[in-house]
């Protein structure tokens, strides 16, 4: 593999390596952006008290599903149209609401662990803040002794 000496991958990767710096491991998409997304096209409904059957088609993947045969169900297709074999009905059909599309490489890549930082950050936040805190309430101690002793006179 080569190393180059700016590229925050690699610096980061090596830096894990050498135990220098604590990393996760993140994936490159979020689940939202790995969804299908659908073409739905209206086929004929077959009677009057029948749901309407809908064909949605997966642009990324051209995964094909047919949903509305009885009321609610979702069934995946092949691309000729027909219903799949049961393992791999099952598999598509668990991706058709939330993906994962399989368009979609599963990429990860290494960010550095910021919970310390964070906490050194919250540590000195507030501390400045009560340092302020206390520099407001000196102020307004110091103004009503004042007052206090104008009216007292």
């Amino acid at each position: 593999m080569e190393l180059h000496l700016f590229d925050p991958y690699t610096t980061l990767a090596q830096a894990a390596v050498n135990g220098g710096m604590r990393t996760r491991r993140k994936p490159a998409f979020s689940a939202a952006e790995t969804c299908h997304h659908f073409a739905i096209e209206s086929l004929d409904k077959p009677g009057p008290r029948r749901p309407q059957p809908y064909l949605y088609t997966c642009v990324r993947c051209k995964w094909i599903f047919r949903i509305n045969d009885s009321r609610g169900s979702v069934i995946a297709l092949d691309g000729l149209g027909r219903r799949l074999a049961e393992p791999e009905n099952a598999k598509r059909v668990a991706t058709f609401h939330r993906g994962p599309c399989p368009a979609f490489p599963l990429f990860e890549y290494v960010v550095p662990e910021i919970e310390q930082h964070g906490s050194w950050m919250r540590s000195h936040l507030s501390t400045f803040v009560n340092m302020m805190r206390g520099l407001i309430g000196w102020s307004r101690r110091k103004s009503r002794g004042r007052g206090q002793q104008s009216t007292a006179s």
